[in-house]
């Protein structure tokens, strides 16, 4: 059993000089990071990191620091992208899962799952700067392009807490569906998967009521879109696929075969290609976003990867 599932059920400086593009996928019970080429998708190195729980991961928006969160540690390890070493850490909160930055890139807000909270940590002095109580099992987390709102999908108290990036306070709750894990915005429209409803809901972004609810999945565990908005994915944790649908109208399309129990999805930044986790696979799962086919399967990515972040 992955160690995300037996905590969550007891997913301006230097710039980078890599020209390639990159990803970086957390292998959860491998205690280490692995670096793909994803011109040739190949692992081109292996970052050996000193705790377990290795699940959210996140670049910072100039590319260059990796955010990883150790679970076991309970802190997050910091990455330079340019020797693929571990630079540093900070202590965060109990069993921490995920990490996402502001679009600034000046801070880091990671959700801590047995602690119920997200940690602010200022990615200039590297230090914990606030912290924020949230709901039940924080598992999933997007912040808004114009770097004003972070969005919290908590898994056993099924609702989504809204923090001001401003005040760094919970300023609403909105009501969810049972097993509110992933969560993507684009526009005026959250998109927030369900695992135990197996549905995915559309919120509306300023009242965060639900707009639409589609059911069909099997596991919903991961979500991404397209960067103009157009498609989405969502991942099937129970059937090995990854569903891909419109989001006008809201509809699945295809599902698509990924490995064993996949963990998560991202999209490239040209919008041709989404990568899948498969964790019990222990591979990465390559779609063709213009044909929604299976473009190649990397085998022996790690241990259990969970979670992928793309570089360009």
């Amino acid at each position: 059993m992955l160690f995300q599932r037996l905590l969550l059920t007891l997913v301006a400086g230097t710039v980078v000089a890599a020209a390639q593009p990159y990803g970086y996928v957390s292998n959860e019970m491998g205690n280490n990071v692995s670096v793909v080429n994803r011109a040739t998708n190949t692992v081109t190195a292996t970052i050996p990191i000193s705790g377990a729980g290795l699940t959210g991961l996140a670049i910072t928006p100039n590319g260059a620091y990796v955010y990883v969160t150790e679970q076991s540690k309970n802190c997050v390890a910091i990455i330079s992208t340019t020797s693929n070493s571990v630079v540093g850490t900070v202590a965060v909160g109990s069993g921490p899962v995920q990490v996402a930055f502001t679009p600034s890139g000046e801070a880091a807000y990671v959700l801590n799952a047995l602690s119920n909270n997200v940690s602010v940590v200022n990615t200039t002095s590297k230090t914990v700067v606030s912290t924020i109580p949230v709901g039940v099992r924080p598992a999933g987390i997007a912040i808004t392009p114009d770097g004003a709102w972070v969005l919290v999908a908590n898994l056993f108290s099924a609702n989504i807490s809204v923090i001001s990036t401003a005040s760094n306070s919970v300023t609403a709750t909105w009501t969810a569906l049972s097993g509110t894990s992933a969560i993507a915005v684009y526009g005026n429209n959250v998109y927030v998967t369900n695992e135990y409803a197996n549905a995915l809901t559309v919120h509306n972004l300023a009242t965060g009521s639900i707009l639409q609810t589609l059911t069909g999945f099997s596991l919903p565990n991961g979500v991404a879109l397209t960067p103009d908005g157009t498609q989405i994915y969502v991942t099937n944790g129970n059937s090995s696929s990854v569903v891909a649908l419109t989001a006008s109208p809201l509809a699945m399309v295809v599902k698509i075969p990924a490995g064993s129990l996949p963990t998560s999805v991202a999209v490239s930044a040209d919008g041709t290609t989404a990568y899948v986790t498969n964790g019990y696979g222990f591979s990465l799962t390559e779609v063709n976003t213009a044909t929604n086919t299976v473009k190649e399967t990397m085998a022996s990515v790690g241990l259990y990867p969970f979670s992928m972040a793309l570089y360009q």
